[in-house]
């Protein structure tokens, strides 16, 4: 028979709970420095935006882009722990997906 969850825990001193708490701020720590390539290119996207709702289509089409290249570039320098939510696949076929795509992307903005 199984003993309910509450009985089977021990009660928590302070010294434990500090050193939980110690434990989550430094897996916070890690896992806020895996969101900036993100973010990053997040922000550049944001940007692109930000120029298209000024009128400059061209201009936001080219930053948007140069936002997705930056993101190939970064997902073949960063380690995969870094990369964050950039690493989806292997590394090799984010990097060729987000690098051939901005290619692509930055040629047909260039040819009218």
């Amino acid at each position: 028979m199984r003993q309910p969850r509450h009985a089977a825990e021990a009660p928590v001193g302070t010294a434990t709970r500090h050193a939980r708490r110690s434990e989550r701020c430094a897996e916070s720590k890690e896992h806020l420095q895996s969101w900036w390539a993100l973010t990053v290119c997040l922000l550049g996207v944001a940007a692109s935006a930000i120029v298209m709702g000024t009128g400059h289509w061209r201009r936001g089409a080219m930053v948007f882009a140069a936002s997705v290249v930056m993101a190939g570039i970064l997902r073949v320098v960063l380690p995969e722990q870094c990369a964050g939510l950039l690493a989806v696949r292997a590394r090799w076929i984010d990097s060729v997906l987000l690098l051939g795509l901005g290619a692509v992307m930055v040629v047909v903005i260039l040819t009218r």
